[in-house]
């Protein structure tokens, strides 16, 4: 989003100057079946129309290609029009997120004879009609597609896991073998791996399968690998303390070993100290 974004920015000259030109050379005066196939020829990019009166309240329904909405009629547009440029005849917003199709659009704000008509633009359409961002349909389908099965995957796999922690304590507490340290922390560690899989599966799906037409960056967010971090390393210390706990009861012997296992963890968390330092700081800056 924030590369189309970007992307008209660099080349918002251009693209004005060829709408507002192909504009004046259409009568825009009368709102009629005419006027909106020839518009929606000549604009395969166009998503909507939709005309107001002189103090930008709509007057018409939304004009889409083959349908039409009533429901906004008698909305107050002014939100989207600068009045010290509208003067000279025409204003074309910032690119923003259409409430109407949940696309990142502008809109083009045209003086006609008894009002103003308003054309919303989707952006992505625009850009790829001048060439000037790929079109990779196909490519982004199935990219979709995949994300999608390993998103849906770890989803399923953090639930099974999860529920496979309390079918675990309930076969100790209902069965006939007694409670032990295994019985309450084999469970624990079962549901923070399993919070950590859900996790990393519904970010997949939320930032990769769902269609960016919120304020999703495309940058990268530390937040999942926090959440996972976090996670990972809760579920790492509380086996730590469960081998520390086994050995006291059985085998002084094997103390080395947990004690090597307790130092990688607290280097581990050192690093991930650190990590976070150093995201709170950028993020600062």
């Amino acid at each position: 989003m924030q590369d189309l974004a970007k992307s008209y920015h660099a080349n918002a000259v251009f693209i004005q100057k060829f709408i507002l030109s192909t504009l004046g050379n259409v009568n825009l005066k009368v709102l009629n079946t005419g006027l909106i196939e020839r518009l929606y020829k000549t604009f395969p990019s166009l998503e909507l129309l939709y005309k107001c009166d002189e103090g930008f309240v709509q007057n018409s329904p939304n004009i889409y290609a083959t349908t039409q909405d009533q429901q906004h009629i008698g909305a107050d547009r002014s939100y989207l029009v600068d009045e010290s440029k509208i003067q000279q005849g025409y204003f074309i917003s910032e690119p923003y997120i259409s409430t109407a199709t949940g696309y990142l659009c502008i809109t083009v704000i045209y003086t006609v004879g008894d009002g103003y008509l308003f054309l919303d633009f989707r952006l992505r359409k625009l850009l790829e009609r001048f060439d000037l961002i790929e079109k990779n349909d196909l490519f982004k389908l199935l990219n979709r597609t995949s994300y999608l099965l390993i998103g849906g995957g770890l989803l399923f796999f953090g639930v099974f896991v999860v529920l496979y922690g309390f079918y675990t304590f309930a076969g100790y507490l209902f069965g006939t073998e007694p409670l032990s340290i295994d019985a309450v922390f084999k469970p624990i560690i079962a549901l923070t791996l399993g919070l950590a899989v859900y996790d990393l599966g519904k970010t997949i799906v939320e930032q990769e399968v769902i269609p960016r037409t919120q304020h999703v960056s495309n940058t990268f967010n530390p937040k999942t690998l926090l959440n996972f971090s976090v996670s990972i390393i809760i579920a790492l210390l509380i086996e730590a303390l469960l081998v520390v706990f086994k050995i006291s009861l059985h085998n002084y012997k094997d103390l080395p070993y947990a004690s090597t296992l307790v130092g990688a963890l607290a280097l581990l968390l050192l690093v991930f100290a650190i990590f976070v330092y150093i995201i709170r700081k950028t993020d600062k800056e």
